[in-house]
């Protein structure tokens, strides 16, 4: 669906994109990377309003380069308010149509369509200056939304957002890509948004790819991890785990701690060596990666590596 190859931008001497060369399938797609991890340049490749030193981008199999314009394939949502406050919802959507070459009869059914979808009521003849956040936001994803494209790319969603509305856009964009087949790429920093709604993210950093594929792939844990809670008479529990093979970090208060084992591996051992030591294990919980310890991992080995 989404392919870049040997993609690299120079400006003024600055690499700011790196060779970049990755796929995704169709989906919902997370960008992430800190500030100034190429996130920004990247979509402005994609959408054909800068063009790389080197390399392509391609979409659906064709290049964004000297043939169709890309802007007609893709839908962007920008985390700026992009409209005239004074500006009604539903004229806002019919222009992005118009935009797209959308006769204007075609470009207000659609806008109305669109809005409809996205629970936009009679507020679409409102001032957008009069909006709250959320509906606002909705009325920026219908102006991506209103030509039908196969893409969408979505800076910040949910920004500003309280927790009831960012709910709400999140769960439209689980139901545009589950119900409607549109491919979404959303570059965000608030990485729960990607863990609830993305099957396939893309990390970014000093122009690199850090990490392309499955979100479940880049979760997968590197060891298995318990919360344990024990007790009883063992003198030295470090020694009783490390004799199953398994790594132990004590806890804030005796007899708690995390166990670490090969990937895979189950606590069997580590139940028999702590009974024949005469304790017993009162809890044992699985300890499952989260998105935010993953991503700042693979950062800061990155950097150190540099």
């Amino acid at each position: 669906m989404l392919q870049a190859s040997q993609l690299s931008l120079e400006i003024g001497g600055k690499k700011i994109l790196r060779e970049l060369s990755f796929s995704v399938s169709p989906g919902i797609i997370g960008l992430l990377g800190p500030n100034g991890a190429g996130k920004s340049t990247f979509i402005k490749l994609i959408l054909g309003v800068m063009r790389p030193t080197k390399g392509e981008v391609l979409l659906n199999g064709k290049g964004n380069y000297g043939g169709e314009d890309p802007l007609t394939r893709v839908g962007f949502m920008p985390e700026a308010r992009a409209f005239h406050p004074s500006m009604r919802g539903v004229d806002y959507v019919i222009f992005a149509g118009e935009l797209q070459g959308m006769p204007r009869r075609d470009a207000r059914r659609r806008a109305n369509e669109t809005l409809d979808c996205l629970g936009v009521g009679e507020s679409r003849f409102r001032p957008m200056g009069q909006y709250s956040a959320g509906m606002i936001q909705k009325t920026k994803l219908a102006q991506a939304l209103v030509h039908d494209p196969p893409l969408l790319i979505l800076d910040e969603p949910t920004a500003g957002l309280d927790p009831p509305s960012r709910e709400e856009m999140l769960e439209l964009l689980r139901v545009l890509g589950d119900s409607h087949g549109k491919s979404i790429l959303i570059s965000t920093h608030l990485l729960g948004d990607v863990e609830r709604t993305c099957d396939q993210v893309v990390v970014l950093n000093q122009g690199e790819c850090l990490f392309c594929g499955k979100l479940l792939e880049l979760l997968k844990p590197s060891k298995s991890l318990f919360q344990i809670s024990f007790a009883g008479e063992m003198e030295n529990p470090q020694e009783i785990f490390q004799s199953a093979g398994w790594e132990f970090t004590l806890g804030e208060e005796p007899g708690l701690g995390v166990v670490a084992g090969p990937p895979g591996e189950s606590p069997t051992h580590l139940f028999q060596s702590i009974h024949r030591a005469r304790g017993w294990v009162k809890k044992l919980v699985p300890v499952e990666p989260r998105l935010d310890e993953v991503f700042f991992t693979l950062i800061q080995n990155h950097r150190g590596g540099k």
